[in-house]
């Protein structure tokens, strides 16, 4: 008999050992604190749905060659997909600290994609530039454009080369597929009373960095564009949440801002930023007004014309040098930063950020 137990016990030791490795070696695993391990089916699905659409557009990856993918990618719109995706895991990373892996892989296909489109607009904003010039001025430095195109196109096919190699390389759909098998077990029991207040409280927090932050206008990259990127990450964290807030549409002179109502109809009232899809509401949603979206709309869109006008010149002047990297230059007019901050003082001063701050204060699980 205890000869017995004996005999089971070390079977057990030697299954422990044999465990031991696979244990080391298994995939990272989601965690949160002990108090928020896991969600709601309505959380889970607002994840995988956007893990889904990647898959869909980044499957072929291994199976067409990376000039047609490039191709599919950007007919498919890849690049608000990602930010979709990016904004989620930004969102619930900070309870779910292991998200911030599969965030980094997001952002690394998302960059590869931006430096591409960069260097297309570079080339279009010259193309647009010498178009105009020509019609106006004639065609005398014909010669000087042809070589800066030629530069410009040159840093097009480089930057094209450079996105396919990336994306031969990656492990995206893998690190996705990942996640998806994670989601559910890991949120299972983060329902809306804690998800509610979450969402909101983060909401908020990305509206008084953008108030309240140190941004040096002037400098491109790190003030300019920087307060831009933070201010973008609300209407697009709002997107990507997929119906968690909705925008509603108040009358006509109950906007709680009643200035704000003069953008009605405006390029910044139509843009994709005041009109996310929210293709799905969630069941205890948070309401926001649109008009206030109208004014962060139109901050974004005018220090995004100021952005690619400043860049758009820089690249001329440096289409013919390989090594100068334009994309992340800090070079900004005198007349560039005092525009970009009449365009910020627009903003503070209408109160839109504040009224939102108000709006989701009062949201309730």
């Amino acid at each position: 008999m205890h000869r017995a137990g004996a005999c089971v016990v070390a079977g057990l030791a030697v299954c422990a050992c044999l465990l031991a490795p696979l244990a080391a070696i298994a995939p990272p695993q989601l965690t949160g604190s002990s108090r928020f391990q896991a969600g709601s089916d309505e959380v889970t699905a607002r994840l995988t749905r956007q893990i889904d659409r990647l898959l869909a557009l980044f499957r072929p990856a291994g199976s067409i060659a990376s000039d047609a993918l490039i191709d599919a990618l950007i007919a498919g719109d890849a690049r608000s997909e990602l930010f979709r995706m990016e904004s989620l895991l930004r969102l619930y990373r900070h309870k779910f600290p292991n998200l911030t892996g599969h965030l980094r892989e997001v952002k690394s296909i998302e960059d590869g994609l931006g430096e591409y489109a960069y260097a297309v607009d570079s080339l279009n904003f010259a193309k647009d530039r010498f178009t105009r010039e020509n019609r106006t001025e004639g065609p005398s430095a014909q010669s000087d454009q042809e070589k800066v195109l030629d530069g410009l196109e040159g840093k097009r096919v480089a930057a094209r080369s450079v996105l396919a190699t990336l994306l031969q390389k990656t492990t995206f759909t893998s690190d996705l597929q990942s996640l998806r098998s994670q989601i559910g077990p890991r949120f299972r029991g983060w329902g809306t009373v804690k998800d509610r207040p979450f969402v909101k409280k983060e909401l908020q927090q990305m509206l008084k960095k953008v108030r309240d932050g140190n941004y040096e206008f002037t400098r491109l990259e790190d003030g300019i564009h920087e307060f831009r990127r933070q201010l973008r990450w609300f209407p697009m964290t709002i997107d990507g949440l997929d119906g968690v807030v909705v925008v509603r549409d108040d009358p006509p002179g109950k906007c709680p801002v009643p200035a704000l109502e003069a953008l009605a109809g405006t390029s910044a009232a139509r843009h994709k930023y005041a009109n996310p899809a929210l293709r799905h509401p969630a069941s205890h949603p948070c309401a926001i007004s649109r008009c206030l979206l109208w004014q962060v709309s139109k901050t974004i869109r005018d220090l995004g014309h100021l952005k690619d006008d400043a860049q758009g010149n820089a690249a001329l002047e440096a289409a013919l040098d390989e090594d100068l990297d334009i994309s992340s230059s800090n070079a900004v007019t005198t007349q560039e930063s005092e525009r970009a901050t009449r365009i910020r003082r627009e903003l503070y001063s209408s109160r839109a950020l504040d009224v939102l701050i108000s709006q989701l204060s009062s949201c309730r699980p």
